[in-house]
């Protein structure tokens, strides 16, 4: 289901969660409002960058200017942030962007990064079942419940062991 007024989310993102302070992912996830967020009218494509000052992070985050120009380091070092000026010069250290007034970030090639999930490589189960109505049997499919698949499922009964040995 798609829900107008929102903003989807790279999956590499919650990938690299665990690896994010609360600060880079509050720069982050403003970087990807600003960018993905926005839909050009005209082509229908999303933003790749976007213009972006401190000030404007300091009122999206709630950040202070120091911890705001640590975390985009941080993430620029990370490989997470792209950091370019005008005319598409990168600028990877602090120094670089001293004085500038026209910075633009964008996440660092969204479309190219992709995780694995197991919901996208495992087929549901199905079967079908009979349903009646006003005397008339109409066919439908229905999901099938999974059940312990993969590698939790076979560690179940030994956890259960486990417990149960005590």
């Amino acid at each position: 289901m798609i829900y107008k007024q929102t903003t989807q989310v790279p999956n590499f993102i919650f990938s690299v969660l665990p690896g994010l302070t609360e600060s880079e992912l509050k720069i982050i996830l403003t970087v990807i409002r600003q960018t993905l967020g926005w839909e050009d009218k005209k082509t229908k494509q999303r933003k790749t960058r976007d213009r972006l000052t401190i000030s404007q992070f300091t009122q999206k985050t709630g950040l202070s200017r120091r911890v705001i120009t640590k975390a985009i380091q941080s993430l620029s070092q990370k490989h997470l942030l792209t950091i370019t000026d005008f005319k598409g010069n990168l600028l990877t250290q602090s120094t670089d962007r001293k004085g500038k007034t026209y910075i633009y970030y964008s996440l660092l090639n969204p479309m190219h990064q992709t995780t694995q999930t197991s919901a996208q490589t495992v087929p549901e189960p199905m079967h079908e079942t009979s349903y009646n109505k006003t005397n008339s049997t109409k066919r439908t499919v229905s999901k099938v419940k999974r059940g312990m698949l993969g590698h939790i499922g076979a560690l179940l009964p030994s956890l259960q062991n486990l417990f149960l040995s005590r």
